[in-house]
């Protein structure tokens, strides 16, 4: 299930919603690849996850507060990402691996999605200067992924 508005202009609360649960989602399932990955590889990126989403949760509350808007508290995640968090628990071994390097792909997809069209079609000045920000981070870990997935087994 994508996050509310992909394909689609975003209000601001929209994107301010869809941004912070997809940080969300990337520092919890780094929290648990950090500890749980089989390889070594896996455990720094969950930890560059933990930091690089941290920091562009840091930008978008920026970006808020310059817009008058009071930073809301950090969503509750999706459905679809909750269960993605309970189906990476129940894996062990090269088994996380593989499933973690698929979520990751498929959530950095859909926070490409939102990031990209709501620096470009945004209806906040400020949160679109966020959203353009984020968009380059997003593709950086995307092409990590890239590089990784044949490892993976897949």
């Amino acid at each position: 299930m994508p996050p509310p508005g992909v394909g689609a202009p975003m209000t601001a609360p929209q994107y301010i919603m869809a941004a912070a649960q997809s940080d969300q989602f990337e520092i919890q399932e780094g929290r648990i690849a950090e500890s749980q990955a089989q390889s070594p590889s896996l455990r720094k990126f969950g930890a560059m996850m933990i930091r690089d989403h941290t920091m562009t949760t840091k930008t978008l509350q920026n970006a808020i507060m310059s817009t008058g808007m009071p930073v809301p508290p950090p969503p509750p995640l999706r459905p679809d990402q909750i269960q993605m968090i309970a189906q990476l628990r129940a894996t062990g071994g090269a088994e996380f691996d593989r499933t973690y390097v698929m979520q990751q792909m498929q959530s950095h997809q859909q926070a490409l999605m939102v990031q990209s069209s709501y620096a470009r079609m945004g209806d906040a000045p400020a949160l679109r200067g966020a959203a353009s920000q984020t968009v380059p981070i997003v593709k950086a870990h995307i092409a990590m992924l890239n590089q990784m997935q044949p490892g993976m087994g897949q």
